[in-house]
């Protein structure tokens, strides 16, 4: 008995396509010259206030104009026309260097002028805290921009803009160390800075901490700050805080710590600190040394952990279970490669079946692991999409409410990410071709909407059109063909 999926399979001709699955995309920066000296050799801050000043006496030199003269945002624009100037140059330079020079760059140690990298730290940073604002989205995509105008590819620059972020807003006002932790996020978010190289500059910045606290009594607090801002920002980076913590010597880990939890729950909110902490999976063990940890520090971050009403509230909202998703990604990883059967182990000990939104947060967790995100637009990996479907077909087991409730996760994520295009749709297909969604749920979750689901129902049910449009044209074709057999 054929079964009705593979009949309609047999119509599906005129089924439009989804459109690309994947995008590369490269950002390679270029500048005129190299980096004059290791930036490991920079352990001094006289010799990072002497590159700074020198840095400004040389722009100046070139032709920049000071902010004494000419107002910021012409500062901004005249730099990117050097910049593009310099790009120009750079292609043309490279048209004459044969192919197996080509082949032979390494992207990670591309040019860069580590002056006038500095330079154009400074000269964003003066903006676009200047600017910043919890109610104008507009300095901080103007600034995101600005560091696309010069940042390569190259770890090490990107490691010295991260040291300079931190280092030239440690005596600035409270507002602009929350505005570079702001920063801090979204470029580790859009890949425009590598975490390798985040990792790095905060190295730096660690390491000239002994000489700035002369003058800076305040300064872990201050870092608190900003990495406070970065944490509880709009995606969670508590990830991140293991790495960083490694860095801080063992002396100032917990006051780090109490810094930067107390400024995230400022800028943000003490539950959503606290799902983001059990998202992660991290206790204070994971963090500090056994013997460090006294009972009034874990008395202080018990909340952390607990599940109180509060929490319980928030975590009816659906969300993607971030040491899940690391599992979904797994497949795409040879050397770590998890299996199916050990996912399935790990939904059953860590998800509760019961929970309102048990089937919606696996699909998230799934569909976050199937994203690309890279500008301009994101992208889903259909390999992932496709290796680790096994695993929410026997989750969702073809009962009716676990389908629709897959659905609306699918609504639920593209409407998060403002509804990349053709997305909705090949979602769709993805999760009919593989037969873990019924056509029967489909059609329930578009003509019977959930009153309290209507966000984002009306632009997906628009975007997938074609899809019902193709599986009504695909059902009247098989009853067509079902009528003549029978005549």
């Amino acid at each position: 008995m054929i079964s009705k999926k593979k009949q309609l399979n047999f119509f599906r001709s005129g089924k439009p396509p989804a459109g690309p699955t994947t995008q590369i995309r490269s950002k390679i920066g270029t500048s005129n010259g190299t980096s004059t000296y290791p930036l490991q050799s920079q352990t001094s801050r006289e010799l990072l206030r002497e590159n700074s000043s020198e840095s400004s006496r040389r722009s100046s030199g070139a032709g920049i104009p000071s902010s004494n003269n000419v107002s910021m945002t012409n500062t901004r624009n005249l730099s990117r026309e050097q910049s593009r100037e310099s790009n120009v140059n750079t292609i043309i330079s490279s048209n004459k260097i044969s192919i197996a020079t080509i082949n032979n760059t390494n992207i990670s140690k591309i040019e860069y002028d580590e002056e006038k990298t500095i330079g154009h730290v400074h000269s964003l940073i003066e903006e676009y805290t200047e600017n910043y604002s919890d109610n104008d989205d507009r300095p901080i995509h103007e600034a995101i921009e600005d560091v696309k105008e010069f940042c390569t590819t190259n770890i090490d620059q990107q490691a010295l803009i991260i040291r300079e972020l931190f280092t030239n807003v440690l005596e600035a006002k409270p507002r602009a160390r929350k505005a570079i932790g702001h920063l801090l996020d979204i470029v580790l978010h859009k890949n425009i800075i590598s975490e390798e190289a985040f990792l790095s500059g905060f190295k730096m910045v660690i390491e000239l901490v002994p000489d700035f606290a002369v003058d800076i009594p305040l300064i872990w607090q201050y870092i608190g700050e900003i990495l406070g801002a970065f944490i509880g920002g709009p995606t969670s980076n508590m990830l991140l805080l293991k790495p960083l913590l490694n860095l801080v010597p063992d002396e100032k880990c917990k006051q780090l710590f109490q810094y930067i939890i107390r400024y995230a729950i400022e800028l943000s909110s003490k539950s959503r600190i606290q799902r983001f902490w059990q998202s992660s999976g991290f206790s204070l063990n994971d963090l500090f040394k056994i013997d460090s940890l006294d009972s009034s520090f874990i008395n202080e971050f018990n909340w952390l952990s607990e599940t109180t009403s509060l929490i319980k509230e928030t975590i009816i909202v659906p969300h993607a279970d971030m040491p899940l998703v690391r599992l979904f990604k797994s497949v795409s990883d040879q050397g770590t490669m998890v299996t199916d059967t050990e996912i399935i182990t790990y939904i059953e000990t860590h998800m509760n079946s019961k929970d309102k939104y048990y089937i919606r947060n696996i699909v998230l967790s799934y569909l976050e692991a199937c994203l690309i995100n890279r500008e301009p637009q994101k992208k889903i990996q259909e390999d992932i999409a496709k290796k680790r479907m096994n695993i929410l077909k026997k989750i969702i087991q073809h009962t009716s409410n676990a389908e629709i409730q897959a659905v609306y996760a699918i609504q639920n994520f593209v409407n998060k990410l403002e509804h990349p295009p053709k997305m909705a749709q090949l979602l769709f297909d993805i999760f009919y071709d593989e037969e873990c969604v019924s056509e029967d749920a489909f059609f329930e979750w578009l003509k019977n909407p959930d009153p309290s689901e209507t966000e984002g129902h009306s632009v997906v049910e628009m975007s997938t059109k074609d899809f019902f449009t193709w599986l009504e044209q695909a059902d009247t074709e098989l009853e067509g063909g079902e009528e003549e057999e029978e005549s």
